[in-house]
């Protein structure tokens, strides 16, 4: 590394909120025994989505793949630092470089790593060198998090559904009855740590046994390059029950359906080229020729809890030191973003989006304990499929 060792010191607990405060110092070592030649020593902060995907086109005649990338820039903020030695050269020795930058007020999309695209914060260090040497560059990435606030009215209502299939004989031929299947939910967002609570009524009106109903937590993504869209589900977490012999009718009161530490649901406007949303699908597998019964309730994964105690000045720009104090929540503390490990394999180096491992974190409730009962009574419009 040229005689050079660089590491950093952050404050907080490496995640922040929009318009909060990050500080801290790069620290570079010169460990050579003669003084190093340093162009120039410049720091920033940068907050960035970015997508990218290929796909195989055998119509091409160069045989190469389809490409299709995107790039947001959130902030970009730079710190030059002047070079401390005589002449820009470094004498062997420690060297501090701090830094001090805000993250901005404005809508933007929180940490999040998948298949296709990534929303990266991070912190960098550029140590220009004369030539042939090449600049040495560091990374630090930390998590942003959006306000997404479940403690809204808006989530607090429950919602329920019902449909009801008739199925065909073998073949498709003839009718064999009708399943009908009444579902609903407590509410309509969660936090991760907290539970979801499935109420289901399902009658087998059928001469046909029937394999296990099911609730999941499916996340979906949806990835934007070149105007064209590409598309992710992924099951989260599932819930089975027993299998639904013909004439026999299944309930579940309350079922608990934990809500995993997965990246918070994408608010408007946050990103045009990344949205990650999430539902919960109740499932009744049908025979063969009859299509699945499925309800679909869309619901929040947010970062701000039901029953959440606010700032105690909400005026009051927040700190770093907020995170570390206790009293600002009932019970929140950060996790790593369970479905945020599968790395994202491209960069760009023009646009400053590094290849980095990191898994960003989420807020997560501990100790969940809810407050009212999760029966749900009101009826809300759903898709179904």
């Amino acid at each position: 590394m040229s005689g050079i060792a660089v590491t950093l010191e952050l404050k907080g607990n490496n995640v922040f909120l929009a318009g909060e405060r990050v500080q801290g110092t790069w620290f570079v070592n010169v460990n050579s025994a003669a003084p190093v030649k340093v162009n120039f020593i410049t720091t920033y902060l940068i907050g960035a989505t970015y997508v990218e995907w290929r796909e195989t086109n055998y119509l091409r005649r160069d045989f190469e793949d389809d490409e299709f990338k995107t790039h947001e820039l959130y902030t970009r903020q730079v710190t030059s630092h002047p070079v401390n030695g005589h002449g820009k050269q470094l004498a062997p020795g420690y060297y501090k470089y701090p830094f001090d930058y805000y993250i901005p007020k404005d809508n933007m999309h929180s940490s999040f790593e998948g298949h296709h695209g990534a929303t990266r914060w991070f912190i960098k260090i550029e140590i220009g060198r004369p030539k042939p040497c090449s600049n040495i560059v560091k990374y630090k990435c930390f998590t942003y998090l959006a306000k997404v606030d479940i403690d809204l009215p808006l989530y607090a209502k429950p919602m329920t559904a019902s449909q009801e299939r008739k199925i065909s004989r073998a073949f498709g031929f003839g009718n064999a009855g009708s399943v009908k299947l009444t579902a609903s939910i407590d509410r309509s967002g969660y936090c991760p740590g907290e539970w979801a609570l499935i109420t289901l009524d399902v009658t087998n009106g059928t001469t046909k046994d029937l394999d296990q109903p099911s609730a999941a937590l499916m996340q979906m993504v949806e990835f934007k390059g070149n105007g064209e869209e590409n598309i992710t589900k992924e099951c989260i977490r599932k819930l089975v029950g027993t299998k639904l012999n013909k004439g026999q009718q299944l309930k579940w009161n309350n079922r608990k359906l934990t809500i995993d530490p997965v990246p918070p649901t994408s608010l408007p406007r946050s990103s045009y080229c990344i949205k990650c949303l999430y539902y919960i699908e109740i499932k009744i597998p049908l025979p063969c020729y009859n299509e699945d019964i499925k309800l679909l309730f869309p619901i929040t994964i947010g970062t701000v809890p039901r029953n959440h105690k606010k700032r105690q000045n909400e005026m009051s720009p927040p700190s770093n030191d907020a995170f570390n104090n206790p009293d600002l929540s009932n019970s929140i503390t950060y996790r790593e973003q369970e479905k945020s490990t599968s790395r994202f394999e491209y960069s760009s180096n023009t646009l400053e989006f590094p290849n980095i491992l990191y898994t960003p974190l989420t807020a997560y409730v501990v100790e969940y304990t809810p407050t009212a009962s999760g029966t749900a009574h009101s009826t809300s419009s759903l898709k179904k499929s």
